[in-house]
């Protein structure tokens, strides 16, 4: 899932501080993103998209033939966790259940309350390892997930997720389905 959504969105509980900013070149700024109070779910985190738009200033005297402007939108995912929650993604994970429910297709559920950001999923049997063909492996609380596979595999499968945790450290989580 890429980030949606507009800019022109105004019941968005975050404020982002300085909103807008000039940056010279070789510069650092740092960018506070506030929680406004706005009502959001307690029982389960919140997944929002920050985005950060680059646009860089035209050079009045770049010869037209001879340049181009790149503007840049970088997008950040920003999650809200409620202060009951206090799982974290290495346990979450733990509870992960999966099931091959087609030739090519797996069904996993996150049961819980924190989205997982896995990276990548891998079906290894005794002769071969397939990765996942999706490019959003996302997992949302409280929520089934099918991953995709080109080629199919069988059951008797171990199922290798790689996530990121709090920490932005890329980990790994093996299932054994046999």
């Amino acid at each position: 899932m890429i980030g949606e959504g507009t800019p022109d969105v105004s019941n968005i509980p975050f404020v982002s501080v300085p909103s807008v900013f000039r940056l010279e070149p070789q510069g650092i700024r740092g960018m506070r993103v506030i929680y406004n109070n706005t009502s959001l779910p307690q029982d389960r985190e919140s997944l929002y998209w920050l985005n950060i738009y680059e646009i860089p200033p035209e050079k009045k005297d770049a010869a037209i033939k001879n340049s181009i402007l790149v503007t840049m939108n970088t997008q950040m995912k920003l999650l809200y966790r409620p202060s009951g929650i206090r799982i974290s993604p290495e346990k979450a994970i733990e509870g992960i259940a999966c099931h091959h429910t087609y030739k090519n297709t797996l069904r996993c559920s996150n049961s819980s309350p924190i989205n997982l950001s896995v990276i990548a999923v891998y079906a290894r049997s005794a002769s071969k390892t397939i990765k996942s063909v999706d490019d959003d492996l996302l997992m949302a609380p409280f929520s089934d997930r099918e991953f995709h596979f080109n080629e199919d595999f069988t059951e008797k499968t171990v199922i290798i997720l790689k996530y990121i945790n709090d920490a932005g450290e890329q980990l790994s989580y093996t299932i054994d389905k046999k």
